[in-house]
């Protein structure tokens, strides 16, 4: 009897303390609830309003410049407003893969080449990250498709799932830790 006494004053204080761990996988979970939450599914039909806004594509023409090629990023809404003087443009690339530096990260990169016609995945990546994918031709594109795969909104909406991670965290640690001092005390009996 006096060894039971002996052992039941040892586990007192050892409770079972999960409080990091728990915090770690809640936090994890509402991260990756944001995320599938916050990323809206593909477009394949409807390029207009924001969508006509961000998706970007290539463009580029030839000139007597220091490069000899100029490249622009241009959006769905600015080439549909017909404001734009395009005989001196073209969308086909004349590389499989081109790096556009305008301040943003930009990549052009020829997913199929037919001649006439190729198919371009144009990626963006500044606030957001984005994939345009697009059919480019001499003086036109047709959007095929378009992603985004993060955004700022994300990074926000995680500062704001801190507290609320941390307090939920702090009650399931209660509730395990009530359970162990629970499961400890109908042993000891």
């Amino acid at each position: 009897m006096d060894k039971k006494v002996a052992e039941s004053a040892k586990r007192k204080g050892k409770w079972l303390r999960p409080g990091c761990m728990t915090f770690t996988v809640i936090y994890g979970l509402c991260l990756i609830a944001i995320y599938i939450a916050g990323t809206p599914p593909k477009q394949t039909k409807d390029f207009t309003g924001r969508t006509a806004w961000e998706f970007t594509v290539a463009a580029f023409t030839t000139d007597n410049s220091i490069d000899g090629v100029t490249y622009r990023v241009l959006n769905l809404e600015y080439l549909n407003s017909r404001e734009l003087d395009l005989t001196d443009l073209t969308f086909l690339l004349p590389e499989r893969e081109v790096f556009i530096n305008v301040g943003d990260l930009h990549n052009a990169e020829i997913l199929e080449d037919h001649g006439e016609w190729q198919l371009v995945a144009f990626y963006y990546s500044n606030t957001r990250t984005s994939t345009s994918i697009y059919r480019a031709y001499q003086d036109r594109i047709e959007p095929v498709s378009y992603k985004i795969t993060s955004h700022v909104g994300q990074v926000i909406g995680a500062f704001y799932l801190f507290i609320p991670a941390l307090l939920l965290s702090i009650i399931v640690t209660a509730i395990i830790n009530w359970r162990a001092r629970r499961a400890i005390k109908t042993e000891d009996d």
